[in-house]
């Protein structure tokens, strides 16, 4: 019997996410619930985490931590973060109720790896929410293009206002961060995670049973309630 590593099994659920009759990469239940909210979210702390390969929006002393996988090219992703719970998570962060972290895998090739580059130099920016908003707008466009290329993430950033300059161009056009790209690839390999998105809260992995927090409001709501009365995973 063929074993597979992590990496492929994850690399076969990506493939398996750009056939057309797939929703996205894995699963996520009901259709979305339209969480979006219309208008910008405000100034909200982003930082790179201490490990070097996560992603920090919000408070980082939040007694409340939210880790979410994603890849920028998986459509269950996008989903996700259009018209799943992604949006109401971000509004938790930049009101102080949580802190959000993001671990960014590219393993769906070329067009992630571009777009965590691009992610990551706007973090350097201030701009990595706005970015990262964008990209998963922007996703299913560029899908049709081939996938997230260089010049369709620096039209990406042109819509962010503050985001385009001389070093954020540089840095996208040269892949300036590609140390941290394979980084943050490497690590979601090591981790439990097998497809995205996938969401841990105060290090407990949200298993398949409870995956209905990835769409539902409510369920969501109810989900980090019950999170407040459990001591976090070390």
């Amino acid at each position: 019997m063929q074993v597979r590593s992590r990496r492929q099994v994850l690399a076969a659920i990506g493939a398996a996410a750009l056939a057309p009759a797939t929703a996205g990469c894995l699963p996520l239940g009901r259709p979305g619930e339209g969480e979006r909210e219309a208008g910008p979210i405000g100034p909200v702390a982003q930082a790179l985490g201490s490990d070097g390969t996560t992603i920090v929006v919000g408070d980082p002393s939040a007694e409340l931590v939210v880790k979410v996988y994603e890849d920028p090219s998986c459509p269950a992703c996008a989903e996700f973060e259009t018209t799943g719970t992604g949006p109401r998570l971000l509004g938790m962060a930049a009101t102080g109720d949580l802190q959000l972290q993001f671990a960014l895998g590219s393993f769906l090739g070329p067009g992630s790896k571009r777009a965590v580059n691009a992610l990551r130099a706007a973090l350097d920016k201030g701009k990595f929410v706005d970015l990262h908003q964008a990209v998963y707008d922007g996703q299913a466009s560029a899908k049709r293009r081939g996938g997230f290329s260089t010049d369709g993430l620096l039209g990406l950033a042109d819509t962010i206002e503050g985001l385009r300059d001389g070093s954020f161009d540089d840095a996208v056009r040269a892949a300036r961060h590609r140390q941290f790209v394979e980084a943050a690839d490497q690590a979601l390999g090591r981790s439990w995670v097998r497809g995205t998105p996938s969401m841990e809260v105060n290090g407990w992995p949200v298993k398949e049973g409870d995956r209905d927090v990835m769409d539902d409001g409510g369920a969501l709501r109810r989900y980090l309630k019950s999170a407040e009365d459990r001591p976090p995973r070390r």
